[in-house]
C-alpha cells in the first residue's frame, strides 16, 4: 500500500528552523469556500508544491514558485515580495513554465503584501508556509484545508477549478476529480511523472530516462541504469506498475509491481 500524502508531507523539511506552524498558521479554507477566495482578483494564489508536481496540474491563475524543493520556498518567497515595488514578477519571469502568463503578484498597487491563498497535495506544507509568510509580516494568509487531494475529493468536476491531474507519492502517481486513477506514469530514472506524449520521446527509456532529465544524465549514468533495469527485468522485479516502452514487454507482462519514490518533495 501507497504512503499516505500527508504522512509524507509531515516529514518535508522547511528551509526555516524557526518556523512554528503549531503556534501561528494561515486560516483554513474548506473546499466548498475555495473557488469564492481563489476567484477574487485582489487573491495572489501560490502552489507551495515543487516544479514536477505543477507541471501535471494546478489551479487557475496560480504562482508556479519554480522550486525543486520545499526547502527553497522561504528563499522564494523573500526574493519574489522584495521587487513588489519595482512592479517586477522576479524569478517568476513572465511565464510560469507552463506557456501562460504568471498571475501578478503586484496586481494591488495598494498593498505591499497582497492577501495570499496557497494549497499544497495534502495541506501540511500549506501549514509551514502559511507560517512562515506570516512571520514575515503577511496579514492575510489562508490555505486549503486537507489540500488538494480534498478538493478533488469533494468538489464536482463542472465546479471544479482544477486543471489536469494532482502527483502523489505512491502507486498511483497521479488522481483526477473524485480521486479517480490517473494517466501519468512515473520516470525511474529522475522519480518524475511522465505523461503519454512524453513516452513517445526519443528521450524516453523505460527505467533509464525521459524528456525531463534526459540531459541532465552522463552516458555512464544511463549505462549503469540500464545494467539495473536488465537485473530487475531477469528477476521479474521491473521497477514499476507501468511499463510504458519497456525495451523486454514479455519479461514485462509477468513482472511484480514495485514503486520507488521521491526522496524528497
Amino acid at each position: 500500500m501507497g504512503s499516505c500524502p500527508c504522512q509524507i508531507e509531515k516529514g518535508v523539511t522547511f528551509g526555516d528552523p524557526g518556523v512554528m506552524p503549531t503556534k501561528i498558521v494561515g486560516k483554513y479554507v474548506k473546499p466548498k469556500d475555495w473557488n469564492d477566495l481563489i476567484s477574487d482578483p485582489d487573491t495572489v494564489i501560490i502552489d507551495v508544491r515543487n516544479m514536477y508536481e505543477i507541471r501535471i496540474g494546478k489551479f487557475k491563475k496560480a504562482v508556479d514558485p519554480r522550486t525543486n524543493s520545499f526547502r527553497e520556498f522561504p528563499t522564494w518567497v523573500d526574493d519574489q515580495f522584495q521587487l513588489v515595488q519595482s512592479g517586477t514578477l522576479g524569478s517568476g519571469g513572465d511565464d510560469n513554465g507552463t506557456g501562460e502568463p504568471s498571475a501578478d503578484l503586484n496586481a494591488s498597487k495598494s498593498k505591499q503584501l497582497p492577501r495570499v491563498a496557497m494549497y499544497c497535495t495534502g495541506g501540511i506544507r500549506c501549514e509551514k508556509a502559511s507560517s512562515f509568510l506570516l512571520g514575515k509580516g503577511f496579514k492575510e494568509v489562508y490555505h486549503l484545508e486537507g489540500g488538494i487531494l480534498k478538493y478533488l475529493e469533494e468538489i464536482p468536476k463542472a465546479e471544479s477549478l482544477w486543471e489536469g491531474e494532482c502527483f502523489v507519492f505512491d502507486k498511483r502517481v497521479s488522481v483526477g476529480h473524485g480521486l479517480a486513477q490517473g494517466t501519468h506514469k512515473l520516470c525511474y530514472g529522475c522519480k518524475q511523472p511522465v505523461s503519454d506524449e512524453d513516452m513517445l520521446s526519443p528521450h524516453w527509456e523505460y527505467g533509464v530516462s525521459c524528456p525531463h532529465c534526459f540531459a541532465t544524465k552522463s552516458e555512464e549514468e544511463k549505462e549503469r541504469a540500464r545494467a539495473r533495469q536488465r537485473q530487475f527485468e531477469t528477476f521479474g522485479v521491473i521497477g514499476g506498475p507501468h511499463m510504458g516502452k519497456s525495451p523486454r514487454g514479455s519479461a514485462a507482462n509477468n513482472a511484480v509491481e514495485f514503486i520507488q519514490l521521491p526522496k524528497s518533495v
